[in-house]
């Protein structure tokens, strides 16, 4: 791993981060699921800028279409809408915990079909990194959830999630696998396209028709599908080109923490102790995750 590849890790777990911000404005007004598919209807409009300006992008969308298409629906569509679902009904802790099964979920994938295998201090900095992420959500794991749900309104939905963490790995897999001859932002193009077209219907039916949506509603859902979704997918295909899926995927445990400190930042919600003990964790995971090395700055690669 480069110092550039770890610059691109941060810079994507805030991108990805501000995210959580976005969903709190624009969600209540347009509702979860029509949020989502505009979110994905936004980057794929972005992306689409991409493709015209550059003949290189399109020839590589055209030679890869199929296998582009698998990573739009993996990657974005079909996860998008089971977290719609899911956080319906789940707390953000829960879905924080859930979310950060995706680096185990890619690895086993990488190891077992492609033969990527894990190093011992990469498998146990994965589990320190999930326990981690348990202690920052604790509050809302064990203080939010009612313990009378039912298996519809309990389970389903969490099984909704962790479907959508498998497409997440997948998706990784496959572009790690199978499209390395293209650019990330070729990968990044194709896959948004296809997954906005996708989308496009579900964002037509589930608009909320005849309600007043806020102007900071509108710039929420624009700026988590520009920022947060098409230009942060093109620096993770490039991380999952350079670092593999397993590594590139260990973002996932550590956007809590950005996700926490931009909420008391910027909506002025509690930092605790938990939080800070649980972020610390984390870091330590993630860096066993990585790989990473005290020496990485003096060198290259790692």
């Amino acid at each position: 791993m480069t110092k550039r590849d770890l610059i691109t890790f941060i810079t994507l777990s805030c991108m990805w981060s501000l995210s959580f911000i976005f969903y709190r404005v624009g969600v209540p007004e347009f509702g979860s699921l029509s949020f989502a598919s505009l979110r994905v209807v936004f980057a794929g409009f972005t992306m689409l800028i991409f493709v015209l300006l550059n003949a290189k992008n399109r020839r590589g969308i055209r030679e890869n279409l199929k296998t582009l298409a698998l990573v739009g629906l993996f990657s974005a569509a079909i996860p998008f809408v089971l977290f719609s679902f899911s956080a319906q009904s789940v707390n953000a802790g829960v879905l924080a915990v859930l979310n950060a099964s995706v680096p185990m979920m890619s690895g086993f994938i990488a190891s077992t079909f492609f033969n990527d295998k894990l190093a011992k201090k990469q498998i146990l900095g994965l589990v320190i990194g999930v326990i981690g992420v348990v202690i920052l959500m604790s509050e809302s794991l064990f203080g939010g959830q009612s313990a009378e749900l039912g298996i519809s309104s309990g389970l389903l939905p969490m099984g909704y999630a962790l479907f959508a963490c498998v497409g997440y790995a997948v998706g990784a897999n496959i572009t790690r696998n199978y499209l390395d001859d293209i650019s990330p932002i070729a990968i990044t193009s194709g896959s948004l396209i296809i997954a906005s077209v996708v989308m496009l219907p579900i964002a037509v039916v589930e608009f909320p028709y005849g309600k007043s949506i806020s102007l900071f509603a509108w710039v929420s859902v624009v700026c988590i599908g520009v920022f947060s979704t098409a230009i942060a997918l093109i620096f993770m295909n490039q991380l999952i080109k350079s670092i593999g899926p397993m590594r590139a995927t260990s973002i996932t445990l550590v956007i809590p923490i950005f996700a926490i400190i931009l909420g008391y930042l910027l909506l002025g919600e509690a930092l605790d102790l938990l939080a800070i003990i649980g972020s610390v964790v984390i870091l330590i995971g993630t860096y066993l995750s990585l790989n990473l090395s005290l020496t990485m700055f003096r060198k290259k690669t790692i």
